[in-house]
């Protein structure tokens, strides 16, 4: 593409020149040295078909696979519509080939990377930043005293704030070592506050108590404490199961922040009615409730900050409660406390509804959003696919919902997702087919919601969560693989897997099964000696899809 763009300002700049001042150019036709047309006419070619391929590769790379396909062929096709064809002229020929295996390169790394099962890295958890951190309760100064007493006389809160040293040194550590998380995270939450304080609301929560949420995970969905509490609100599994927040092989609802946010609003209500204090509540929320009953019954206190005192309660615990308040705080006027704080924009999205395993690049593609976009609006999403076996309401951008549920309809079934599936023989257990394909059974089990493997049919297609290059090479492999891919002529009618050569294999022999040459196994196998061959050996090789 920069060779013909610069080739199109170039004309355009001649043209102007010649008109501006109303003479006439400086050369006529006559004069100027006439091109090889025929060289030209090559190098505009190679300039588009590489234009088409870049932004192919763009395009696979956000994830709309279908335009990707469309680029790549037109690439392509520039080749093979050249007089005399691609192989005509030897420039041609070569730019011809370069570009196919651009294309296939791209493709194979695609399928490779493609499968949907790899889950979503998370991030650390902010409790485990900040919430071991030592709060000295050192003196602060009376600016500082003043402003929070200021802040505390306006009344613009639903919660009771305990201005106290520890308050006020909570503060002081958020405008020093913590300034920088605090504001990113205090800007973060603009996605999300509005939605939590109508939810807190609405199930008689103070609304103050979104904040919460920042010092829990800084307002990331993503967060995965060292004790494996996850998401905005940070569940541990048990107690994220028992608020109805699903957690399986497919999806973690703990990180769904609107779903979370109505379990976490009906946690604190719950822990208010067993403590009827505040404080304690939050306490609970993250010790336990058990931990808080057995220190209010030890020390004969039902004061949070005379436990505290006390050191009744883990360092944890003690932080908690009084950086909670200084986020509520200074969040009521960050300016006032020396923070900047541009709020990120809430988040706001149209539903879909998904039947079924479906990979997020299509969606991504139906909705002319990024894969990563879609990802962000669907963080309780493990895996790159929407679950399999049930009915999903998938999260696109706003305005979208129409177009992409229209557009995901229209697809067909084989091309939705991109897994390795197997269907059940004779005799198959869910352990041979684990073996197999060197997956676990319980992988297996999870994948495809099975509660019990022991009445598996023959006829059952299983979905085989192994990534296409660890899929375990036993003999030749007998899965079939539904592609959501650009068909791209040959370079995206095969698929990679690996073969265990048998005794009295030979590379011809092997070639003819996989309708290819000797000399293109070597390819995709370098080092590869036709003498050595021996059973056993495992080869890369990609075989041609039906």
């Amino acid at each position: 593409m920069g060779r013909t763009a610069n080739w199109v300002v170039v004309v355009l700049g001649s043209l102007a020149a010649g008109c501006a001042h109303g003479g006439a150019p400086a050369h006529t036709a006559a004069q100027v040295p006439k091109p090889n047309a025929a060289v030209d006419t090559v190098a505009r070619t190679i300039a588009a078909a590489d234009a088409h391929l870049a932004t192919g590769i763009d395009e696979s790379t956000a994830g709309h696979l279908n335009k990707a396909r469309e680029e790549f062929d037109q690439a392509l096709d520039l080749y093979l519509s050249s007089p005399g064809g691609a192989l005509a002229e030897p420039r041609l020929a070569a730019a011809y080939r370069r570009t196919l295996e651009s294309i296939q390169l791209h493709e194979f790394e695609t399928l490779a990377a493609g499968d949907g099962f790899k889950e979503s890295r998370p991030e650390p958890a902010s409790i485990d930043e900040v919430g071991g951190l030592r709060v000295e309760t050192t003196p602060v100064s009376d600016e500082l005293r003043r402003t929070a007493e200021e802040t505390v006389r306006d009344g613009n809160g639903d919660l009771n704030i305990d201005l106290n040293d520890a308050v006020l040194s909570c503060i002081d550590l958020y405008q020093g070592p913590l300034r920088e998380w605090f504001t990113a995270a205090l800007g973060r939450g603009g996605r999300y506050l509005p939605h939590i304080r109508e939810v807190f609301a609405s199930e008689g929560i103070p609304q103050d108590l979104a904040y919460v949420a920042l010092v829990e995970s800084a307002f990331k969905t993503g967060a995965l404490s060292r004790a494996k509490a996850k998401g905005v609100w940070q569940f541990i599994p048990a107690t994220g199961k028992r608020f109805g927040l699903q957690q399986d092989w497919w999806v973690d609802e703990r990180s769904n922040p609107q779903k979370a946010t109505r379990a976490a609003a009906r946690y604190l209500h719950e822990l208010h009615d067993i403590f009827q204090d505040w404080n304690l509540a939050l306490a609970a929320y993250n010790a336990g409730e058990g931990r808080v009953a057995r220190s209010i019954d030890r020390h004969g206190t039902d004061d949070f900050w005379q436990l505290a005192e006390n050191n009744a309660l883990a360092r944890e615990t003690r932080n908690y409660v009084p950086m909670i308040h200084a986020a509520i705080l200074v969040a009521k006027d960050p300016a006032k406390y020396g923070f900047d704080v541009e709020p990120e924009p809430q988040v706001t999205f149209d539903q879909v509804n998904v039947r079924g395993a479906v990979d997020l690049r299509l969606v991504a593609e139906c909705a002319s959003d990024s894969v990563s976009g879609i990802q962000t609006l669907n963080p309780e999403l493990r895996r790159l696919a929407t679950p399999a076996g049930r009915t999903y309401a998938v999260k696109v951008p706003p305005g979208s919902g129409s177009r992409t549920q229209t557009c995901l309809d229209a697809v067909p079934a084989d091309r939705r997702v991109t897994f390795r599936t197997h269907t059940l023989k004779r005799g198959q257990t869910l352990s041979s087919v684990a073996r197999l394909y060197g997956a676990r059974a319980s992988d297996i089990a999870s994948a495809n919601g099975l509660v019990s493997a022991k009445r598996l049919a023959k006829g059952t297609e299983l979905i085989i969560p192994v990534p296409p290059p660890a899929v375990a090479a036993r003999a030749d492999v007998r899965a079939t693989t539904t592609v959501s891919r650009p068909a791209v002529r040959s370079a995206s009618a095969r698929v990679r897997m690996n073969y265990r050569v048998r005794s009295g294999d030979t590379l011809a022999r092997i070639a003819d099964r996989y309708d290819t040459t000797v000399g293109q196994l070597m390819a995709w196998n370098k080092g590869l000696r036709p003498t050595r061959l021996a059973a056993g050996n495992v080869l890369t090789v990609y075989a041609r899809q039906n």
